[in-house]
């Protein structure tokens, strides 16, 4: 089972800071929801949310968790949601598997309500390990994260934030998920994994994280 089908509880990771974000009776669209592993964690926090989800297996899962899951695949399904509907959207390892994620963001605007928000997190191709692995010539997919094999897209902190903003959103938080070498996998050091991975974000981020809304354009006078 993959990190996509569990929840994380670590400190300072994607699943931990997406919680922190939300409160209690938000209702939420999570696209790319999985089997449930973090909806359900939205469910017990006191959020309503509804799945989009590729896979049908997965999908079938998750409706425990959901007011209703979506199966199809977010680039190609009808959004049959009326405009301002969901409070966030959450998009958690999920714009790097897109072929056009610029669009999917466009599509996805409308859907939220005048102060909704975007949550996304996208792996960071500019981490340590990746750069280490270049060194010595090698670019080998994996089974999950940086080099996941669906990947169809890679982003530094830079790119991630541009790809955001080009999308009209502007972004209102930005941070990373922490992943310093011999602090990465001590649950006790956590914190300080994050804040020494502060000093070289672009060295020590395994992923980036935001927190956006739709840009608001200025009125013609």
């Amino acid at each position: 089972m993959t990190r996509y089908e569990t929840f994380d509880s670590t400190p300072y990771r994607a699943h931990q800071r997406v919680m922190g974000f939300l409160r209690p009776g938000e209702f939420v669209l999570e696209i790319g929801c999985g089997s449930g592993a973090l909806t359900a964690q939205l469910k017990a926090l006191g959020c309503t949310v509804v799945g989009v989800e590729q896979r049908t297996a997965a999908a079938e899962k998750a409706k425990e968790f959901c007011k209703e899951v979506v199966t199809g695949d977010i680039e190609s399904i009808s959004l049959d949601f009326d405009p301002g509907t969901f409070d966030s959207v959450l998009l958690i390892d999920v714009l790097e598997h897109l072929v056009d994620p610029d669009r999917t963001i466009r599509r996805l605007k409308p859907l939220l309500k005048q102060a909704g928000r975007f949550l996304v997190a996208l792996p960071n191709a500019a981490h340590w390990s990746i750069r280490l692995r270049l060194l010595f010539g090698r670019f080998d997919y994996e089974e999950s994260g940086i080099m996941d094999r669906t990947h169809l897209h890679f982003y530094t902190l830079r790119t991630a934030r541009q790809l955001l903003e080009r999308a009209g959103l502007e972004i209102l938080e930005a941070d990373i998920v922490p992943d310093v070498p011999l602090l990465r996998f001590k649950y006790r050091l956590a914190r300080a994994n994050y804040h020494v991975a502060h000093l070289l974000p672009n060295l020590f981020a395994t992923e980036a994280l935001f927190v956006a809304r739709a840009r608001q354009e200025a009125s013609a006078r």
